[in-house]
């Protein structure tokens, strides 16, 4: 289940949930997301989430496939010809 803030200014006043949604609706509206009843969210924040931790570990995913096909980091590589 996700709760949606409706009295942000970019759909209020929120009185056609569905067409509001459709045409104004965004990420920054989450307020809560409930999992097989569980809060995963809350407030707009993520619950029992190690961010920095998750970070790291994506960095270094990253790193490991770039590496592993040879693409430099450093903004020089752009997919459009492959080549650096």
């Amino acid at each position: 289940m996700i709760l949606l803030d409706a009295d942000d200014p970019s759909v209020f006043p929120f009185n056609n949930p569905a067409g509001t949604i459709v045409a104004a609706g965004h990420r920054g509206l989450v307020d809560t997301v409930l999992v097989a009843g569980r809060v995963v969210k809350r407030g707009g924040r993520l619950l029992d989430v190690d961010l920095p931790t998750l970070r790291r570990g994506l960095v270094g995913s990253r790193d490991r496939i770039a590496a592993a096909a040879g693409v430099q980091l450093d903004g020089t590589w752009h997919p459009s010809t492959g080549s650096g």
